[in-house]
């Protein structure tokens, strides 16, 4: 998928309306056809279409690490006489955030930079320099997990909010101006986290459009709910405003998120079953199967009957046909006694009947609600797997548990839908910035609990607040839901984000549901380990795991399974 992803892009292709079933043909025609057309989609005829070779001009450089993050991407640009103009270097850090590196031009001797920056608006000019090498300062940087402060950034970063202890006056006096406002929490206690010296709605604040309750963990998150009778869901929304969106666009692209994660499940589960998902696997889908044994009913062989029954014309020949039936059961065939009787098998049993201990008959248990979330989660990943549209939640290798969750939420224990939607993306969002801020949710950093460690976690908050749960509840729910997942590896089968990540989100939203449980039914304030030692854990284990078991599928599972895929051909 990546390589018809990057492809597709460069095409400007919009991520969130471009055609999924236009990926694969067009991404053929390039390869055949020798041409990329840059900025096809853009407006007033501004792309330009060039030759591309893609076995030539793609290349996969596997030994190769770029130095900010280990999923790096170098784009070049040359012109037609091969010489190169500029290149730069990008960065997936995890859940959808792309960092772009230092951007290398090469100057002609006449080059005029004043005049260009003269020309350009806002910070273009910071894109060329004339220092040596003519590398720039970069334009964004990955300080959130990797422990660089702010001081030490450049470019637009620089102006985020930050949160710091009053105490910290060194630092303090190295921020931007725009930083040093009132708006401080003393969050140097994890287990009291008090606010000192904050003045959330000031107008230093609202000035520069920054979120009236900036927090910067889970202690001062939880405190600034307390001190202004919110809740995490609503505090995010009220930060959501201060960045200047109006109410209807936050419901809108709430909505929204919501709509695609729900037409992601459905996208699976009306697939043919037994399917076959792309790729060297070559794995089934389940999703189908799954998803029609939960609707077949209590008695599965009337079932396909159920629709002749609608049709007034035809009530008396059906009555008659089923009294029939009844009455004289050696005389249905396979066609007309359908998924029920015909197909029922004598008991299977493994082992010697002879045998002092008898071997137990085989039956399956039934768990409606474990195997809900098991068909919604298996079905958004396989979605995910065939190159169909998910969100990424927070990553697109864990975006199957909290769309399984919510799902479970609003059919089976929402009052209002819309109202539960709000609650549980918004306090999700919450609990994923303090990954993203204090860890990581890219698993070439950390392992497979950065992705679905982290959507456990964020599932198991958002569903303890959609229960009712206060906020210190959600953050125990949500700190259960990370602390069982810390040191899981990502090692996929082949690259491919199939095996075991399809089945692991399963089991992740499983484990969400229950880590809010077990929440709700302690004691507030009894927890030994709250969510910021958790996240700090994280952050030390992530530190602490070799490269094997991040993403690259050159040790654990990835190799203890033999599929014989030549390891010069990419599958993901």
């Amino acid at each position: 998928m990546t390589p018809s992803a990057l492809l597709l892009g460069l095409e400007s292709a919009d991520v969130e309306t471009v055609d999924t079933s236009y990926v694969p043909e067009r991404f053929a025609a390039i390869k055949t056809g020798g041409k990329l057309f840059l900025g096809k989609e853009l407006p007033g005829d501004k792309g330009k279409e060039i030759t591309f070779d893609y076995e030539r001009d793609f290349v996969w450089e596997w030994s190769r690490k770029l130095p900010l993050h280990s999923n790096g991407m170098c784009l070049s640009v040359f012109d037609v006489e091969g010489n190169m103009l500029a290149t730069n270097n990008l960065y997936s850090v995890g859940g959808g955030f792309v960092v772009n590196g230092a951007l290398s031009i090469n100057l002609p001797p006449n080059f005029n930079a004043q005049e260009l920056s003269n020309s350009s608006s806002g910070g273009s000019q910071d894109l060329v320099t004339r220092d040596s090498g003519h590398h720039p300062a970069d334009l964004t940087e990955n300080m959130y997990y990797k422990e660089i402060h702010r001081a030490d950034a450049a470019g637009d970063r620089r102006a985020g909010a930050e949160v710091k202890s009053p105490n910290s006056t060194s630092e303090m006096s190295l921020s931007p101006p725009e930083t040093q406002s009132k708006s401080t929490i003393d969050a140097s206690s994890p287990d009291t986290g008090d606010i000192t010296n904050t003045d959330t709605k000031s107008a230093s604040t609202t000035a520069s459009n920054q979120p009236h309750y900036p927090f910067r963990d889970a202690a001062s998150l939880i405190n600034l709910c307390r001190k202004n009778n919110l809740t995490i869901a609503q505090l995010v929304y009220e930060n959501e405003k201060s960045l200047g969106y109006s109410e209807d666009q936050i419901y809108q692209k709430i909505l929204r998120i919501w709509q695609v994660m729900d037409e992601s499940i459905l996208e699976s589960v009306q697939a043919p079953p037994d399917s076959i998902l792309p790729g060297s696997l070559k794995l089934h889908r389940r999703a189908p199967t799954l998803y029609k044994r939960l609707t077949r009913g209590l008695y599965p062989s009337h079932t396909p009957r159920a629709p002749k029954l609608r049709h007034e014309e035809n009530s008396s020949s059906n009555t008659s046909e089923s009294s029939s039936a009844k009455s004289n059961t050696k005389g249905v065939t396979r066609t007309e006694a359908g998924i029920g009787i015909a197909k029922r098998r004598l008991p299977r049993v493994h082992g010697s009947l002879d045998h002092p201990i008898a071997p137990p008959p085989y039956r399956r248990a039934t768990f409606p609600d474990m195997d809900y979330l098991n068909a919604c989660a298996i079905a958004v990943n396989e979605t995910n797997a065939s190159g169909g549209r998910v969100v990424t939640a927070p990553t697109n290798g864990a975006a199957g548990i909290i769309p399984a969750v919510l799902k479970y939420t609003l059919e089976f224990i929402s009052d209002d839908p819309e109202r539960d939607v709000l609650t549980f993306l918004l306090t999700a969002a919450a609990i994923g910035m303090l990954y993203k801020r204090g860890a990581t949710i890219s698993a070439a950093e950390g392992g497979c609990m950065a992705e679905v460690g982290v959507a456990c976690s964020m599932a198991a908050g958002a569903f303890a607040a959609c229960m009712g749960a206060s906020p210190e509840a959600i953050e125990q729910a949500a700190e259960i839901g990370i602390e069982h997942n810390l040191g899981l590896t990502c090692d996929p089968i082949g690259g491919l984000v199939q095996a075991p990540c399809i089945e692991r989100n399963a089991l992740g939203a499983i484990k969400a549901i229950s880590s809010a449980n077990l929440a709700l039914s302690s004691e507030t304030g009894t927890q030994k380990v709250r969510l910021d030692d958790a996240i700090r854990a994280m952050r030390v284990t992530a530190k602490g795991m070799r490269n094997e078991f991040k993403e690259t599928s050159l040790s654990g599972l990835a190799t203890s399974v033999s599929i014989h895929i030549p390891v010069s051909v990419p599958d993901c």
